[in-house]
């Protein structure tokens, strides 16, 4: 039997004792070396990366659009925005036939276009004697109530002293005629829900006028 030299034994030992510690080291510890691997090749793939493009000063610039809105369109928006919505939810349009406003005639038959926004547009044409129809139009107000009313004003005026006229909305479907101009309608005169998109559609895409919202 061959024997090892007293002077090799401590070197032997204690490379047999680095092999057992390797050998023992702790879950934690090999789980911490596993993540700052990781690390080191997380942060090597983010140098790697290009870097996003800014413009402006550093802020991020999102496209809306290739042009700005036009005037009609800021209009538009401005209409959408309007408040009447609880009395009127969508466009409607009514027709039926009610006195003359001035001696020129004594009925005639009147289409009135109402939208949420508050716009009304009115086609009144004379039927006796017959002439020629007129249009005009404005900003309608509403007065709360059991059956709400709705006054039409025109355009340009702030209040309802100027009022073209006066509805009282038994239902949805139905306006009584209340006031013409200034003076008080005696006898019982309605305007009627019409399936008129047509009419609804041409007050929709007017953008020649809009009204403050309520």
């Amino acid at each position: 039997m061959s024997c090892v030299p007293f002077r090799f034994v401590p070197a032997l030992l204690s490379a047999s004792l680095l092999v057992i510690l390797a050998g023992c080291s702790s879950p934690s510890q090999q789980a911490a070396a596993t993540q700052a691997t990781a690390s080191d090749t997380a942060a090597t793939e983010r140098e790697a990366r290009p870097m996003p493009a800014y413009n402006g000063g550093g802020q991020i610039q999102i496209p809306f659009g290739t042009s700005e809105p036009t005037q009609a369109e800021l209009r538009a928006e401005r209409q959408r925005q309007s408040t009447t919505q609880g009395l009127i939810p969508e466009g409607r349009t009514y027709l039926g036939s009610i006195p003359c406003e001035t001696a020129a005639c004594t009925v005639q038959r009147v289409t009135l276009t109402l939208l949420p926004d508050g716009r009304w547009r009115r086609i009144s044409q004379a039927l006796a004697p017959s002439g020629s129809a007129r249009i005009d139009a404005g900003c309608w107000r509403p007065e709360p109530g059991a059956q709400p009313m709705i006054h039409l004003l025109p355009a340009s005026a702030s209040d309802s002293s100027a009022s073209v006229a006066s509805l009282r909305m038994q239902s949805p479907a139905v306006l009584y005629v209340q006031t013409l101009g200034a003076n008080a309608v005696t006898r019982r005169y309605t305007l009627n829900i019409q399936a008129d998109t047509e009419s609804t559609s041409a007050l929709q895409n007017d953008t020649s006028f809009f009204c403050p919202a309520r």
